[in-house]
Order: structure tokens, then sequence, then C-alpha cells
């Protein structure tokens, strides 16, 4: 049974609760905005996933207000190019990955995994020219050759492609990055193709 109360309180009960559930959305927003997840660098076994899986795609005005939120910050950009590429939308993952790699040139990270999303774009050239700089930039980073390898091979490239994975498995800081470029070496060498690069 409800209390009896005035008009008075029930209004003042109303305007309660529609400020205390604004404050609860208030803070929540301000959390996340300030400790976003982080990204994570395991793969899959026998697969080469961006960073994360996502769900499927935002509706138009949620991606305007996601650009108003993340437009600056290099790291949410990126997480945001994770989100795409998991839902299979490569070329808006392109794009989101790029504008990151505006802000912060040296996230070899996300050159990463531009290089994939070009790949799986067609765009294959290019994808081996963004992962071989950044292979550059960082070659102690053995995702970034475990990547090269992969596109190499996938690419009609077998002798950059087992270069690529040999140094991946030579760094041998993740193990299962090094299992992952261990396997893709041996299906190179099954298969015995020439490289005409």
């Amino acid at each position: 049974m409800l209390p009896k109360l005035t008009p008075l309180q029930w209004l003042l009960a109303v305007i309660f609760l529609g400020f205390y559930g604004f404050a609860v959305f208030a803070f929540t927003r301000d959390y996340y905005l300030r400790h976003p997840p982080q990204r994570t660098a395991a793969a899959a076994p026998h697969a080469l996933p961006a960073r994360t899986s996502a769900p499927a795609g935002l509706a138009p005005e949620t991606e305007t207000a996601v650009d108003a939120i993340i437009g600056s910050d290099p790291k949410l950009l990126a997480q945001e190019g994770d989100r795409l590429f998991g839902a299979r939308r490569y070329e808006a993952a392109v794009a989101r990955y790029r504008q990151a790699l505006a802000l912060d040139e040296s996230d070899t990270d996300t050159r990463n995994d531009l290089g994939l999303a070009l790949h799986y774009l067609g765009q294959s050239d290019e994808a081996l020219e963004v992962l071989r700089t950044a292979a550059e930039m960082d070659p102690e980073f053995q995702r970034i050759w475990l990547t090269y390898g992969f596109v190499a091979a996938q690419s009609g490239r077998p002798q950059a492609a087992r270069d690529a994975l040999e140094q991946a498995i030579a760094l041998d800081s993740e193990a299962a990055v090094t299992a992952e470029a261990q396997r893709m070496l041996e299906q190179l060498s099954a298969t015995g193709d020439d490289d005409a690069r």
C-alpha cells in the first residue's frame, strides 16, 4: 500500500527520482570516459582478428554522437576502429585507424590493425607498405611481423612471408603469436611456393 502523500510531496519525490537517475547516468558516463576499456592484444588461434570482437554497427545518429566523444582521442578512435573491424566494416575501420594515427603516429599496434583492415579491403599492396613502415618503427613488436607474414602469404609473396614469420618467431615475446607464426610457416613450407620478389 502506498503512503498517503500530498501532491507537493509526490512532486518532490518525482523530481528527486529524476535528479537521482540523471546523477547516476552522469557519473557512469564520466567514469567510462575517464577509464575506457583496455585494448587487448591476444590473437585467436588460427586467425588474425583485430584486438577486439564487437557488436554489429551503430545507428547513424549514435555514430555521430560517438564522433563527438572520441574525435580527439587516438586510443578511443583505435577502439572504435576495432569495433568496426569486428563488425567487418573494414572501410569504416580504416578511416578510424587513420584518424587515430593522425593524432599518434607512433602507435604501431594501430598500424598493425590498419594494415590488416586494408588487406581485407583488397588493398594488400598498401597494407604491406603500412606494415613494413610499422616494422621499421618498432622492430621488436612481434605482432607486426606476424601480420606482415600473414598478409604477404595471402598476397602471393611467400619469401617475404617466411622472412617476416621467422622474425616473429625469433622475437618469441608472446607464446600465442610465436605458435601462430610457426603454424603459418609450416603451411608455407608445405606448399613449397617460390617467391617472385
